[in-house]
């Protein structure tokens, strides 16, 4: 397991807010599962990936195809194409609720 740097608080003058320990609800192209608790949120684990603007190969190879004009649907895009080459940033699914008939 890596270190969570959100259990090490900066201590500077001016705070910058970093998305991936400071996640904001609209942050556009934000990593995968910033925020979320435990080790699937740790900003240095590997389930936390920032899939980059459009057209940037880095964590990814470039995703072809047309840029919406909506910047949720373009996000929502970019997010699914990490997942396809970064699984981890995936979160499990919830176990499913036992029947209680049985």
């Amino acid at each position: 397991m890596s270190a969570d740097p959100r259990d090490y608080p900066l201590t500077v003058p001016v705070l910058p807010r970093d998305g991936a320990v400071d996640p904001s609800e609209g942050d556009y192209l934000g990593p995968s599962n910033a925020g979320e608790p435990g080790e699937l949120g740790n900003p240095h684990g590997p389930s936390v990936v920032s899939p980059g603007i459009h057209g940037v190969q880095g964590v990814r190879p470039v995703r072809p195809g047309d840029v919406s004009s909506d910047p949720a649907v373009q996000d929502a895009a970019e997010k699914e194409h990490v997942a396809e080459w970064h699984p981890d940033t995936v979160p499990p699914e919830p176990e499913p609720e036992p029947d209680p008939a049985g």
